[in-house]
């Protein structure tokens, strides 16, 4: 069995968005934008009703889907995938 190697992940509040207390997170490179969008958003105790949006690079948004594995490979800066999120559309 393989081990899954975790990704560093750094988020920066943009627009309304409130300011994390921890804004750096280590994910499991097999976990999905999904996967932590939903922890963000319990983290943040978002309502039901509100967006929360992440992006790479303040220019698109990534799907879903992705997984930090991918994100890291494709976008990773010094070994950290840097996000940034927001509660409203930002970009792209």
């Amino acid at each position: 069995m393989s081990e899954v190697k975790k990704v560093q992940v750094h988020l920066q509040a943009v627009a309304n968005a409130p300011i994390l207390k921890h804004k750096t997170f280590n994910v499991d490179s097999n976990r999905d934008i999904a996967w932590f969008t939903l922890t963000i958003r319990k983290i943040m105790n978002l309502p039901a009703d509100q967006n929360l949006f992440f992006y790479i690079s303040q220019t698109f948004a990534p799907s879903p889907d992705h997984t930090f594995g991918v994100l890291r490979d494709c976008y990773a800066v010094k070994d950290c995938v840097n996000l940034q999120y927001s509660t409203t559309h930002a970009w792209g």
